[in-house]
């Protein structure tokens, strides 16, 4: 399906490499994010918007407790200044990093504008892109409509295909020590 955005957000091609501050005011980067393992990088509307807040409470408290365990990556991404993506993230609880993109650079480069909102001007068309270690585009969901967003149980199937390629998701008793006692 052809989803307006850049032509080159592809499912197999890979995700620009961006960066962007953080909650915190630090300047991340994608790739160092991920630090080697499966992502869900959301991009969102905003505080404001009741669908962002239902779906990202829907990670805190199903993939949330799981991600400290399972190595997966969760990225969030929106045009909110730092008070308001902290006050989110504040009342969420949310453990994952939080990129703010208040001057709309990345929104104008990835071409994922939605102008729908007279109040809050254009922020994101609310993607979510399922990411391999090397910034491979895995799988793309459309959240315009709500339905359309990644369930929990989305994101775990993906985080499990996107694992289940790694050399080392079966354990190989020829890479590990020997056994005490033989």
């Amino acid at each position: 399906m052809d989803y307006p955005m850049h032509p080159d957000l592809k499912i197999g091609n890979k995700f620009p490499n961006f960066e962007l501050f953080d909650h915190t005011g630090k300047l991340q980067k994608l790739s160092n994010l991920l630090e080697g393992y499966p992502a869900l990088l959301t991009f969102n509307r905003g505080y404001y918007c009741p669908k962002d807040r239902r779906q990202l409470t829907n990670y805190v408290a199903h993939l949330q407790p799981e991600m400290r365990i399972n190595y997966c990556k969760l990225i969030t991404v929106s045009v909110d200044d730092e008070i308001n993506i902290n006050e989110m993230r504040d009342a969420l609880n949310a453990g994952w990093p939080f990129l703010m993109d208040t001057n709309r650079e990345l929104l104008y480069q990835l071409q994922m504008v939605d102008t729908t909102d007279p109040l809050h001007g254009e922020i994101y068309i609310p993607y979510s892109f399922a990411l391999d270690q090397d910034l491979s585009i895995y799988k793309i969901y459309n959240g315009w409509y709500y339905v359309g967003r990644p369930t929990v149980e989305d994101v775990r199937s993906d985080w499990r295909a996107l694992m289940s390629r790694r050399s080392n998701y079966i354990y190989d008793p020829s890479r590990a020590p020997a056994p005490k006692g033989t």
